[in-house]
């Protein structure tokens, strides 16, 4: 069956501080220090803000919320993911750090992107499995339409 998982991934340290700026935000713990925020449909218009800020091609990317990332990136990395297993091109991840995004987007082309971007935040090659495997828990399927 399809799956999606959309997700902010960071330090849980960092997805501490941005799930009390988001009090709809639910916070999911990870192995290796690092936990996510599901982009629930709730959570996707709350962060909607008009705005001309890029998309980067991701399907769910809130409009104006690359400002948002990039505020929180400049205390520490932080991710977006989008994985679509129906959709290989929808397999999409980036990493911003500093105010601006120093990893991506990066598709199927360039590679594992939730690998390489768990990787970039700190998780040894040899936790990638089990990192996966905690991801999974936390996807979603696709109601139909």
């Amino acid at each position: 069956m399809p799956y999606e998982l959309n997700a902010l991934i960071a330090t849980d340290e960092l997805i501490t501080v941005v799930a009390a700026e988001l009090p709809i935000a639910r916070i999911a713990r990870l192995p290796h220090g690092l936990a996510l925020i599901p982009m629930t449909d709730e959570l996707h218009q709350a962060l909607h803000q008009p705005s001309t800020a890029p998309d980067y091609d991701f399907k769910r990317f809130p409009s104006g919320f690359a400002m948002r990332i990039a505020g929180w990136s400049k205390a520490a990395p932080i991710a977006y993911a989008e994985i679509d297993a129906e959709h290989p091109t929808g397999r999409r991840a980036a990493l911003w750090y500093d105010g601006r995004i120093t990893l991506g987007p990066l598709s199927p082309a360039d590679g594992a992107p939730l690998a390489r971007i768990l990787h970039a935040l700190g998780a040894p090659a040899a936790a990638l499995a089990e990192l996966a495997e905690a991801l999974d828990a936390h996807r979603r399927t696709p109601t139909e339409p």
